[in-house]
């Protein structure tokens, strides 16, 4: 896990999954396209805990452009191959929507 916090800008994949923890805590999951030099889309996961979860899944959409603030976490996992890989989420605490 990192401290670093990233705030990006860019549009939804999809739209937002809500579900529950098993502590009946909110969890927003959704997925953000940026676009880097190179004209390339790069998504990037971001998590929502809480009131901004529930809020998130009511208000966004897939193709919304929206704004993230928050901290990024490295996750590592086994594939089904038995490969380990990782990649980034960022853990929001805070989300904008573009009004236009």
């Amino acid at each position: 896990m990192t401290d670093k916090v990233k705030t990006i800008s860019g549009r939804l994949g999809i739209d937002p999954r809500l579900a529950y923890t098993r502590k009946g805590e909110p969890v927003c999951e959704m997925s953000v396209g940026l676009t880097n030099e190179q004209s390339e889309t790069i998504w990037r996961k971001v998590v929502v805990f809480g009131k901004l979860a529930e809020l998130c899944s009511v208000h966004l959409r897939k193709g919304n452009e929206v704004f993230v603030r928050g901290r990024m976490n490295l996750k590592v996992f086994t594939d089904g191959k038995g490969i380990e890989r990782e990649y980034f989420e960022i853990l929001a605490n805070s989300i904008g929507q573009s009004l236009l």
